[in-house]
């Protein structure tokens, strides 16, 4: 199978939304507005992997750069990455973390740090496990 790797644009959202049940047992109705915003925003990284010929997705990467205070330092920081699980292990998702790497690297990052995600993949691509917990409080709906 051979990929290629592109810049999404928003009429690739229905090809990244049909990634998601690889992460998601059960997908909220703002994910799809969420995606829709990081595609459109000059701000994140983004990268699509889809097959040569058929265009199907393969995998997506999402991040950004800024500063991290927990980290004391400008970091890359990994909003979502998947790999459709029949594509795992072609080193598409390596592809992608190298690709977000340079970017980083490019806007002055000095470390990669995923909030949160799928335990083993991160590690094997040389994260090591941090103690920082995150927590979460919804706010009130705008009228």
């Amino acid at each position: 199978m051979e990929i290629e790797y592109k810049v999404p644009g928003p009429e690739n959202l229905s090809a990244v939304m049909s990634l998601m049940p690889a992460l998601y047992s059960e997908i909220g109705p703002g994910l799809e507005k969420v995606l829709a915003e990081f595609i459109e925003d000059k701000y994140y990284f983004k990268l699509l992997a889809v097959e040569k010929g058929s265009g199907a997705a393969a995998g997506f990467l999402v991040g950004c750069c800024r500063l991290e205070v927990d980290f004391e330092c400008r970091a890359g920081v990994l909003e979502e990455v998947v790999v459709r699980p029949d594509c795992r292990g072609l080193g598409i998702g390596k592809a992608l973390l190298a690709e977000f790497e340079k970017w980083s690297l490019a806007r002055g990052a000095q470390a990669l740090v995923v909030p949160c995600g799928r335990e083993g993949f991160y590690e094997k691509m040389g994260f090591n496990k941090g103690s920082i917990l995150r927590y979460w409080k919804d706010l009130p709906a705008k009228n």
